[in-house]
Parts: C-alpha cells; sequence; structure tokens
C-alpha cells in the first residue's frame, strides 16, 4: 500500500466516521425528544387521583356525599386522611372526588386535593365555604340556619375527641 494510498483511506475513514457521528448525535436528540414527549403523556394519563386513593383511609365520621348521578356513573365526594410522603409531605386531608361505574361501583377516576392536616388557614378557609353553601340553601329553602349550625356543632362536640383520636390513627404523626 503506497503513501498516497493510505492517506485517502485516513480521508475515506475520517469522511465515514463525521457522518456517522452526525447521525448518532440526531438519533440522540431525536430519542430524546420522543422520551420527552413519551413522559409528558404519561404525567396527563396517568390516573394520580386513583393512586391518592389507594394511599389514603377513609374517615368514618366524614360520610361520603353522593352528586348528581349520570345514567352510568356515580360521583361521590369524601374526606380521607393521607399518611403517605407526597412532594415532601405527609400527614394530609384528602378531599376526593370519584366517578365510578353505576352497576359495578368500580371507581373509574379520581380527583385528590390534599390540604396538610395543620394548615389551619386553607381548612378554615374551606369551612367557611361550606357553611355559606349551608346558609344559602337554607336560606332559600326558608329552614332557620342557626338550628341546624347549632346541632352540627353539639355533635362535633360530642364525638370530637373520638374524630381525633381516628385521625391521630390514621396519620404518621412525627
Amino acid at each position: 500500500m503506497s503513501e498516497s494510498e493510505n492517506i485517502i483511506d485516513k480521508e475515506l475513514f475520517l469522511e465515514k466516521f463525521e457522518k456517522m457521528s452526525l447521525k448518532i448525535e440526531q438519533l440522540t436528540l431525536e430519542i430524546s425528544k420522543m422520551r420527552e414527549k413519551l413522559e409528558k403523556t404519561n404525567k396527563i394519563n396517568r390516573s394520580f387521583g386513583l393512586e391518592a386513593l389507594k394511599n389514603s383511609k377513609p374517615l368514618t365520621f366524614a360520610r361520603e356525599i353522593h352528586g348528581i348521578k349520570s345514567p352510568t356513573k356515580l360521583y361521590i365526594l369524601s374526606i380521607r386522611t393521607v399518611s403517605e410522603l407526597w412532594k415532601g409531605r405527609k400527614n394530609d386531608f384528602l378531599l376526593a372526588i370519584r366517578q365510578q361505574e353505576k352497576e359495578t361501583h368500580m371507581d373509574l377516576k379520581a380527583l385528590g386535593i390534599r390540604i396538610p392536616i395543620d394548615d389551619m388557614k386553607n381548612l378554615t378557609t374551606l369551612a367557611k365555604e361550606v357553611l355559606s353553601m349551608l346558609y344559602i340553601s337554607s336560606e332559600l329553602k326558608g329552614i332557620e340556619v342557626t338550628e341546624i349550625l347549632r346541632d352540627i356543632i353539639s355533635q362535633i362536640n360530642k364525638d370530637g375527641q373520638e374524630m381525633v383520636r381516628e385521625v391521630k390513627e390514621n396519620v404518621a404523626l412525627q
């Protein structure tokens, strides 16, 4: 092999190597974009709410509230406790809205809102809004709201320690 053939072979090799490197770079970029797109799709399609339901416990003193039903679905609001660690937090109340199959009562979808048990500001706001709904409903029906509120407070005072005990059992206090 002559020196000139050797130089031509080296140049040919370097040219092919550069093309191959460029193709590898392009493939790596395409794979990265596909992976990013797949991760975004998984974030949208994953069932966060159903997973949160599995990791939570219902509270016996907080009854489920049924919403308006469709011909095939049930909609249920419940208050639960969650002790699992999530985003650096644990020991939360979970306000969950579940969509169930009407015949099988199987949970199809769920949306959960976690509120830390010690977040007095948000819990106070939530309680105020719910009581406002009760007040409005009572006014529209012509029912005396103070009697209803008196009954609710009496029941909470009577069952309060039992409620606290149940929540303490459900959460992992530090």
